[in-house]
């Protein structure tokens, strides 16, 4: 049963070309000039801690930075008195109840005194990581 083929079979390449889109299209935009320029309003640049620049905020720092100093003065002058007294009291103690007693006051305005450094200390960290300082 051979039956005679009406075309036959060809194994060769097509001849004509197939279209393909590209595998990456470039992004070609339109180029718009401008008919006139302006130039931008001149501008101090700023520099960082420059205190012409921004007065006002220098002044509020200095004066948190005043007043966090004035209040670590005089609770080192108040705790230290305490402590002072305390101490002179346990060396004038005649007992030892007495004794002990003024040593824990003395050990009390020492911690007050250790309690209001490192709120301060805090203060001043704050303040040194506000100006760029840490």
């Amino acid at each position: 049963m051979d039956t005679p083929r009406r075309h036959p079979l060809e194994l060769t390449t097509p001849r004509r070309r197939l279209k393909t889109a590209p595998a990456v299209s470039l992004f070609r935009p339109e180029i718009v000039l401008a008919t006139s320029i302006t130039a931008a309003p001149a501008r101090r640049a700023v520099v960082l801690a420059e205190p012409g620049t921004r007065p006002e905020a220098l002044r509020t720092r200095l004066g948190t930075a005043h007043s966090m100093l004035a209040r670590l003065d005089d609770a080192r002058h108040t705790f230290g008195a305490a402590a002072s007294d305390a101490r002179t009291r346990a060396d004038e103690a005649s007992s030892t109840r007495e004794r002990v007693s003024a040593t824990i006051a003395a050990y009390r305005a020492e911690a007050a005194l250790d309690d209001v450094l490192t709120g301060a200390w805090r203060q001043v960290s704050a303040l040194m990581e506000e100006r760029g300082l840490r």
